[in-house]
């Protein structure tokens, strides 16, 4: 098996979607590649604990993509490792630093809930500065969240222009909670100028692109306000959903 098949099956394992490029092997020094080699090699023969080992190492050694992994590992509890929140924390934040985008994401949300077993408080203002680092890079959900909290003043004075902003962006890229969201807005008019057709559309959207979970929330969503619309009105909506999709097809 490759480097890059052995990387492909611990990340559907661990429901990763990252390469191998970027900020997870970011100029690693050599005995942490190293390190992190030999991991991939004891993960291919099936020995999780030796891979773990050598990972540790490497992400000792610096090297982000071993911290990346074992962040995952010890935050799910897959593969034979023992679920450990504080393990989680310690290398999200590594990797984060190291430039991973789904760690600094990952890590936002830590601060945002904070963690009373590792004795980690709720942080608005880290939560923040972490998903600002994956929101330029940029991930979508990252986006969304750090909208949410400009749109709720959580770490920032209340900004409700700037935080529809940054839900527009996740839109564009056809993140589901950011469409649905839109579409709430745009119900309740919330900064902008009330429009159900707007809305709906929106919401059209989010379930069109959402996984099962977040098409049930737009469905929820879709009973809440389905009495404000008149005859015809869904028509009109659903083609203003397509011409949406048609003017972001290269977002």
């Amino acid at each position: 098996m490759t480097v890059r098949r052995s990387l492909a099956s611990l990340a559907a394992m661990l429901g990763l979607t990252f390469t191998l490029a970027g900020g997870v092997v970011a100029n690693p020094l050599p005995e942490a590649q190293a390190a992190y080699d030999r991991g991939l090699a004891a993960h291919r023969a099936g020995d999780v604990a030796s891979a773990v080992i050598e990972w540790e190492a490497a992400a000792e050694g610096g090297h982000t993509g071993a911290a990346w992994l074992l962040a995952n590992l010890y935050d799910k509890g897959v593969g034979g490792v023992v679920q450990n929140d504080a393990r989680a924390y310690e290398y999200y934040l590594q990797a984060a630093r190291g430039g991973q985008p789904e760690a600094a994401y990952r890590l936002g949300l830590i601060y945002l809930e904070g963690n009373e077993a590792i004795g980690l408080k709720r942080n608005y203002v880290e939560a923040l500065k972490s998903f600002e680092v994956a929101a330029l890079l940029p991930r979508a959900d990252a986006q969304f969240q750090l909208g949410m909290m400009h749109r709720n003043g959580l770490g920032v004075p209340l900004d409700r222009t700037e935080g529809l902003r940054w839900i527009i962006l996740s839109a564009k890229k056809r993140y589901s909670p950011a469409l649905a969201e839109l579409g709430r807005i745009y119900f309740e008019g919330e900064g902008v100028a009330a429009d159900r057709l707007q809305g709906w559309s929106f919401l059209m959207l989010a379930n069109r692109f959402g996984t099962a979970e977040e098409r049930r929330a737009a469905d929820e969503l879709f009973e809440k306000y389905a009495n404000r619309m008149k005859t015809g009105e869904r028509e009109k909506a659903l083609e203003m959903a397509d011409a949406w999709v048609a003017a972001n097809s290269g977002s």
